[in-house]
């Protein structure tokens, strides 16, 4: 039998990144084959709140070492900056500031550098994501409340991130790439979700300079995701059999997506907003440090048109990228959104049945199922023929759009929020798809939740 090919994680470690000091972290990692790491988040904790201060850790961080980093399962304390910021680079900043660092937490900041120094001294290459969302947003772990949304068309966001990557790499000068979590529109359906389409935001003076830009008004976006919602509380049997058999494929798919102006104008406008949104970010972080490497991340294949993202035109402009191959059954991941959209579907229309809904679904979004496992059974164990249909077909096209698998770094998780865990032979049979295909690399989310028999699966692909 031929050898299989190492297929290696980029580990994505978030705080606590005293995990970073624990050599036997850098020695497990060595050992599996592992030379790459991302940091999510780079922050320290000042711990002077005392019991007041928010917990360090999440319910899904069950990594013994991660826990051992913290101090203890129940350790408190506020993330803040892991260097003091450039007062120059931020100058003129109205809904943006780089996160202080105070003096009380110097000491953790050298054990930081120190440990990368010596990551690098072993030769780990050094990642990080872009982290200016993690350190303003309330509920990630700051204990503060949510700060006022700022706006996806606001160009001082991209300004911002390329003078908080230009001070980061000042500051922590081990890093070799740069990796941007977003900007992504919403996909689901189903009322109440988190990311539910119906109850996506446009009408901000940013957004409605941008559509004015493009010949749109925000009103006109508004109008086309509505009727889009229409559209699909208008499905009947014979619709979906004509759907299926005369209009999902080629040409006539492009006839059916346009054949409302409005609904045609609210895709244009999203994806020209996620362009012009990831080609400024790059823009500013390339001109400010020459060399870095960018990727960008985006959702599964089906899923491009709701959330904005245009993969082929993004490889122009980016050096990597990271689509998610995000099975879990909770939030975010795409068996639960495929559930949601069936589910919806069978709900907003009478006489319209289940096996219907996914053949609609199926041929609207070039999404692949197996007749063994339809959404309904999605919170089962995923059978065979799941991987060698959604998690093979969706994969594919992955790495074509992206152009290649040397250009393929997919995000691969198991959960999120500690919710709809994917199982550990789950975790295997989603890898091995990738394998099969060529893929070398993923970047896997996150450390801080491996479970043993999850770290076991990821070791053996590593090694080959």
């Amino acid at each position: 039998m031929a050898a299989r090919q190492p297929l290696k994680p980029v580990m994505l470690v978030r705080p606590p990144l005293a995990v970073f000091d624990d050599p036997g972290f850098w020695d497990e990692l060595k050992e599996a084959g592992i030379n790459e790491v991302a940091v999510q988040w780079l922050a320290v904790y000042d711990k002077s709140g005392g019991a007041s201060a928010p917990a360090m850790l999440r319910g899904e961080d069950v990594n013994p070492r991660t826990i051992k980093a913290a101090g203890g399962r129940d350790a408190k304390g506020m993330p803040v900056g892991a260097f003091k910021p450039n007062a120059s680079l931020y100058q003129d900043f109205k809904v943006w500031s780089p996160p202080e660092m105070p003096d009380s937490v110097q000491d953790q900041a050298k054990r930081l550098h120190s440990a990368l120094e010596k990551a690098k001294s072993r030769g780990f290459k050094l990642w990080v994501m872009d982290d200016k969302g993690y350190h303003r947003i309330g509920g990630t772990g700051t204990g503060r409340p949510t700060p006022p949304a700022v706006s996806v068309c606001d160009p001082e966001t991209a300004v911002y991130t390329g003078a908080r990557i230009q001070d980061m790499a000042a500051n922590f000068p081990y890093f070799e790439a740069v990796v941007l979590d977003g900007p992504d529109f919403k996909w689901d359906i189903k009322p109440g979700s988190r990311d539910d389409i119906a109850v996506e935001q446009f009408d901000d003076p940013h957004q409605r300079s941008f559509a004015k830009s493009v010949g749109l008004t925000t009103e006109r976006v508004i109008e086309g995701r509505d009727r889009f919602v229409q559209r699909l509380k208008s499905l009947t049997p014979a619709y979906v059999d004509d759907f299926v058999t005369n209009q999902s494929r080629g040409g006539s798919a492009y006839m059916w997506w346009t054949e409302d102006p409005a609904v045609a104008d609210w895709l244009k406008y999203k994806q020209a907003v996620v362009e012009w949104s990831l080609r400024s970010t790059i823009g500013e972080i390339r001109k400010r440090v020459p060399g870095i490497k960018v990727g960008t991340s985006s959702r599964v294949p089906a899923m491009t048109i709701m959330n904005g993202h245009n993969l082929r035109r993004e490889r122009t402009f980016t050096d990597f990228q990271l689509p998610k191959e995000y099975w879990w059954t909770a939030v975010a991941g795409i068996r639960d959104t495929a559930a949601h959209w069936v589910s919806t579907i069978v709900d907003w229309n009478n006489g319209l049945s289940e096996e219907q809904a996914c053949r609609w679904f199926s041929a609207a979004f070039d999404y692949a199922m197996p007749s063994d496992y339809p959404p309904s059974a999605y919170g089962k164990e995923a059978t065979k023929s799941w991987y060698e249909t959604t998690v093979r077909d969706q994969t594919r096209k992955m790495i074509s759009a992206v152009g290649g698998v040397d250009r393929f770094v997919p995000f691969v998780g198991l959960e999120h929020f500690n919710l709809g865990w994917m199982t550990s032979s789950e975790l295997r049979g989603v890898l091995a798809e990738m394998q099969s295909q060529g893929a070398t690399r993923y970047c896997y989310y996150t450390y801080n939740s491996m479970r043993p028999e999850d770290w076991k699966v990821v070791s053996e692909f590593s090694r080959g």
